[in-house]
């Protein structure tokens, strides 16, 4: 959802500055949050559509094959939607007064040359503002923060169900073909290196904040690992996804989730869309837990990850043979900007 939300600010953002209208569309979630998990459950498509900034953006649940369906209609009753005249465009026909810009940068925020990121930030958060999110969510997030004053806490998010949940299977499931390059077990080891911090790499950082007498806010998409940080910190740990009422959908809790993290004065994290884009609607200071990370950690929390030590031996070489050669191709200059010695400490632990 982090990803998505995202994608529609950045894009929304630049369509501003050439005059152009932002036609989004939100495929079907299911596989992650339920039967029913479109974006009518976070935004009120009724009240975007008779808003003022219904000229400016309209958001359509589904996928651009659905806007061909005759008996899809705007949500707004005086005012029939025709998608196609805005997928559909002969070339040459596109003219705004305003020229387009050049990108700076395509990945992330999408940066005009010579804009600031602190400035597209700010322009980014006052259009998420402007987004009629749906009152349950607003009226729960306003309960939860009046109770705990999210302000004073440091939000921890730890990302790890998207991608471990596909690690442990690929090598429960391992194959020789699994050790070729762009299979899913590589492709998802660096996903691991790239997004995810090693739970001892949290609680580190998380001392000194808990010594000036922060407690924690736990956000997590796998619920099992509140485990380590309640049995390290005990009651200094409230967790995010118990303050949700058991009313909320799936998608309206993760929504709940990113208001709830935005408003905490710190968000230690990784390389996670939901982490970030919390971070910049709420002018969050945010914290790159990978950067504290040490080799040895890293690689302890992969053979985690993994399972390894339930694999057979044939498994766990072809896990190794990928996991040194993700290193050695990487070098984690983004991750980490490692000295060489680092990595080669990487590559023994390994």
């Amino acid at each position: 959802m982090g990803a998505r939300l995202a994608n529609l600010m950045w894009t929304w953002r630049l369509a501003t500055k050439v005059g152009a209208r932002t036609l989004a569309f939100w495929p079907p979630m299911d596989d992650y949050y339920g039967e029913i998990a479109g974006v009518g459950d976070i935004i009120d498509l009724y009240q975007l559509a008779t808003a003022p900034i219904r000229d400016e953006i309209q958001i359509v649940d589904g996928r651009p094959a659905d806007m061909f369906v005759p008996s899809l209609v705007d949500l707004n009753p005086r005012k029939a939607c025709f998608p196609e005249r805005y997928l559909v465009s002969p070339p040459g026909t596109y003219r705004t007064k305003t020229p387009l810009p050049v990108l700076e940068s395509a990945r992330g925020p999408l940066l005009v040359a010579g804009e600031s990121k602190k400035a597209v930030a700010a322009e980014a958060r006052e259009l998420f503002a402007r987004l009629p999110i749906r009152d349950v969510i607003l009226r729960s997030l306003k309960a939860a923060r009046r109770a705990y004053r999210p302000k004073g806490l440091v939000a921890v998010h730890v990302r790890r169900g998207d991608i471990v949940e596909v690690l442990k299977t690929a090598g429960a499931g391992f194959a020789p073909e699994a050790c070729e390059p762009g299979s899913v077990l590589d492709r998802y080891t660096e996903h691991f290196f790239r997004a995810c911090a090693p739970v001892e790499t949290y609680q580190r950082m998380l001392q000194p904040f808990l010594d000036r007498g922060q407690d924690i806010l736990l956000f997590s998409d796998s619920p099992e690992m509140a485990a380590p940080f309640v049995e390290r910190f005990g009651d200094r740990v409230v967790l995010a996804r118990e303050l949700a009422p058991p009313t909320l959908t799936g998608l309206q809790q993760a929504m709940f989730e990113l208001l709830l993290m935005s408003a905490c004065g710190v968000i230690i994290g990784t390389k996670s869309t939901f982490g970030l884009l919390a971070s910049v609607v709420g002018k969050a200071y945010f914290v790159d837990a990978r950067n504290d990370a040490t080799p040895e950690e890293f690689i302890a929390a992969y053979q985690q990850a993994i399972a390894l030590p339930e694999l057979d031996g044939k498994a766990r070489a072809g896990v190794g043979e990928v996991l040194v050669r993700k290193l050695q191709e990487n070098g984690f200059l983004e991750t980490w900007k490692m000295a060489e010695d680092d990595i080669l400490r990487l590559l023994q632990a390994a």
